[in-house]
């Protein structure tokens, strides 16, 4: 659904990048410039961005019981 606060291997806060690593994704920068540049180092959070699956707006569109 969303993003993690943080890392679920190494405990890194990382959800407050997310916002800026989809805007300068959508914009067509290079994708390992914009985890350098985000400074994720990590295997883990690295691979936290790169499979994450925005889904939100998806789940809004049902009601809920």
């Amino acid at each position: 659904m969303m993003i993690p606060i943080r890392c679920m291997s190494c405990g890194k806060p990382v959800g407050h990048l997310w916002e800026e690593f989809k805007e300068r994704r959508s914009n067509g920068e290079e994708l390992k410039k914009v985890l350098d540049d985000l400074k994720l180092e990590r295997y883990c959070c690295r691979a936290l961005f790169l499979g994450h699956v925005d889904l939100i707006d998806t789940a809004a569109q049902f009601k809920k019981f």
